[in-house]
């Protein structure tokens, strides 16, 4: 066939580079181009006849390394001639020649030369190309002996087991071993998989095993122990195909100059983590600065992730299971981003890495941390949260950027159905006031500025006060009154709650005594009890040596908890409440139909009180769905003997509405809004209690 007739593709992501080679190629009729592997790949599966592929290394979506292995792999692009175009010869290592490239040219290119290549390529015989299908590792093994690369193929057994077939020199010599020592190896069939310590090779297996699964190549890191007992961080590419079409193979090919380079070699100075063989803290810190330093005209993004309550996991099976996991989180990070960015573990089970913007695929990220749950073996789901912060400026401390990547992940702590944050600076805002209220709440305790507002509860039957729910406001000196809402979640996440409980405690029972010293009306006062001092052992002590204090009896002083306690622990809290109950107090659920409310709380738990939510119903109307369940809990709740409570009640409606489900009492708006002590004391003079 002539040249005219025959087809080239150029394959550049650069529109210049790709005008150039046109101009150099243009007496060859049908020239065709393509920015990426992706158009690249598309344009040979509806064109196999393609004669010539000149290939860029370096290109978005899919480079030009994962395109030749696609050929490779392919039964009808297989023979197809490539020739790899790079900017230095540094770009293009030994994969892309253990893979097939045919020729490498190097930028500038020189004409003269390129046609050449391109005239010895177009005029060989069809046979001297071609790749017989199912036999690339006959491919592979013709071209390692040739080349200063480290290559090992690795067959998978039936029984799951990894054997060794074949490796390079160079391989054994990163493993530790002279040349005569590999030349007594090869003709012995050693199996230097081996050299993969105990406790990575379960991280080596699932990457081998998702290869296997997903038959396209993979780049990945391999941990292996040299003859020296020293730990070897190996950068590799790994290739999956069969041998003789059956037996399944996967050929990992180091990429030494990166070994050499970027991955603790030895006598580079560079730590790596002792457990997981990627970078350490500082190393890290180091590599991302180099890497945001080359990248700074470009976008970039920097992720911290760490898992969720995993002291539990080492509680619960004990650390060794504990570092395997960890292990297999490095390596499956490392797989994600080798190649395109630099990563490590910062401390604990926290972990960071960096790539480029156009290389961050989040979702990507995501699926494998979800495959390695899924693939542990345990009966426990690990849930993975990540900060993703966007790089703003490139030449800020890497520290700074971790921080506010951080930052982002701890909003989302906690969450089992988002695993991810974006850092933003209405973010950054937020977190800081809430850093504010954390760094006064000490202070504030100790200088008395939570103070006690009273709401009043009424009942429907005579429309008059029964009692009183007690609820804190942070008198701040500097912001005015700051909300329950904004601080409550906080201190329960830290714990400061079980010191505001027992003071709020204390502001309640210290009023209840003053009233009765002036000679007034006493009035029920309900307390929140958190979930965190629901189920302190020493809670009834502690709250009986309050009452005892002020010569108060446990029927003024009523204990309201909030449904959710009861999906923390039922069976706690069904001891808790039976305490409480048999030391004299009356116990609340609040809250109810705020949550995933259960009816097997109201039948479980020993109760006195139940409080509806009517935000649960906020958009009620007599014949509707939540009414008629509205109805049926209130009669529930009668049936077992418990008085029930609606607070939230701000409409006419809504009262008339509970009057006639039979509903003891309300709380709301409509009657009258939280107060403080003064306030509430003069709103008793004109609505004295019952």
């Amino acid at each position: 066939m002539d040249n005219m007739e025959k087809k080239l593709l150029i394959v550049d992501d650069d529109d210049t580079s790709r005008s150039l080679l046109r101009q150099v190629l243009g007496d060859y009729a049908h020239i065709y181009e393509a920015a990426d592997g992706v158009e690249a790949l598309a344009f040979l599966q509806r064109n196999p006849d393609t004669a010539l592929v000149f290939l860029d290394f370096l290109m978005p979506r899919m480079d030009g390394m994962e395109l030749l292995v696609r050929m490779r792999l392919s039964p009808k692009l297989h023979e197809i001639p490539v020739i790899m175009l790079s900017a230095s010869p540094e770009d293009v290592n030994c994969r892309a020649r253990v893979l097939g490239a045919t020729r490498f040219v190097y930028k500038p290119y020189r004409t003269p030369l390129l046609r050449q290549m391109a005239d010895e390529l177009l005029s060989l015989p069809k046979e001297e190309t071609e790749i017989a299908p199912g036999s690339l590792d006959a491919f592979v093994f013709s071209r390692s002996q040739a080349l200063d690369s480290g290559i090992i193929a690795l067959e998978l057994q039936d029984d799951g087991s990894i054997g060794t077939l074949y490796f390079t020199p160079t391989y054994a010599m990163l493993c530790g071993y002279s040349a005569r020592e590999y030349a007594a190896l090869a003709a012995a069939g050693a199996d230097l998989s081996t050299t993969i310590p105990k406790e990575h090779f379960d991280s080596f297996r699932m990457s081998v095993g998702m290869l296997a699964e997903e038959k396209m190549p993979m780049a990945f890191y391999v941990h292996v122990q040299r003859q020296d007992r020293q730990m070897q961080t190996l950068s590799c590419l790994g290739v999956f195909f069969t041998m003789n079409g059956e037996r399944p193979v996967v050929c990992l090919i180091v990429d030494t100059q990166d070994l050499e380079t970027e991955h603790g070699a030895a006598g580079s100075g560079e730590k790596l983590d002792r457990l997981t063989g990627i970078p350490s803290r500082e190393t890290f810190f180091h590599a991302a600065r180099r890497f945001f330093d080359e990248h700074s005209e470009e976008k970039c993004v920097l992720v911290t992730f760490d898992i969720d309550r995993f002291k539990v996991i080492n509680d619960v099976y004990g650390t060794q299971v504990g570092d395997s996991i960890l292990v297999q989180l490095a390596a499956a990070t490392a797989r994600e981003i080798v190649g395109k960015g630099v990563c490590g573990r910062i401390g604990g089970d926290v972990f960071a890495f960096c790539v480029k913007e156009e290389d961050f695929d989040l979702e990507t990220i995501l699926q494998s941390q979800r495959f390695l749950s899924d693939n542990l073996g345990l009966a426990y789901n690990l849930v993975i949260h990540n900060g993703v912060y966007p790089v703003a400026d490139p030449k800020a401390d890497v520290s700074t950027m971790c921080d506010r990547a951080n930052l982002a992940r701890s909003t989302v702590k906690g969450n089992y159905t988002k695993r991810y944050a974006y850092y933003d600076e209405p973010m950054r805002a937020e977190i800081l006031a809430e850093q504010e209220i954390l760094n006064d709440m000490q202070k504030a305790l100790e200088s008395g500025a939570f103070v006690l507002y009273l709401q009043p509860i009424y009942s429907l039957n005579f429309e008059k006060p029964v009692g009183a729910e007690a609820l804190v406001r942070w008198n701040h000196p500097e912001k005015g009154i700051i909300e329950p809402g904004r601080f409550i979640s906080l201190f329960e996440h830290n714990r400061f709650i079980t010191n505001l409980d027992h003071y709020m405690w204390e502001l309640a029972c210290r009023y209840l005594a003053d009233r009765r010293d002036r000679g007034l009306a006493q009035i029920p006062i309900s307390v929140n009890v958190s979930r965190i001092n629901l189920f302190q052992p020493d809670l009834v002590s502690d709250l009986t040596e309050i009452l005892q204090k002020y010569d108060l009896t446990p029927a003024l002083l009523r204990l309201e908890i909030t449904e959710t306690a009861y999906m923390d622990d039922p069976t706690q809290l069904v001891t808790a409440s039976a305490k409480l109950r048999k030391a004299g107090f009356k116990v609340y659920v609040d809250d109810f139909g705020s949550g995933y409310s259960s009816l097997h709380m109201l039948k479980d738990i020993p109760l006195d009180v139940l409080k509806l939510d009517m935000r649960f119903l906020a958009d009620m109307e007599p014949s509707s769905r939540a009414a008629t369940v509205l109805l049926g809990v209130i009669r529930i709740a009668q049936n077992l003997g418990m008085i029930t409570v609606a607070e939230g009640v701000e409409t006419q409606f809504q009262l008339e509405f509970l009057r006639s489900a039979g509903c003891d009492n309300i709380q709301g708006f409509y009657y009258a809004k939280p107060m403080p002590i003064d306030e509430f004391e003069l709103f008793l003079d004109t609505s004295p209690v019952i």
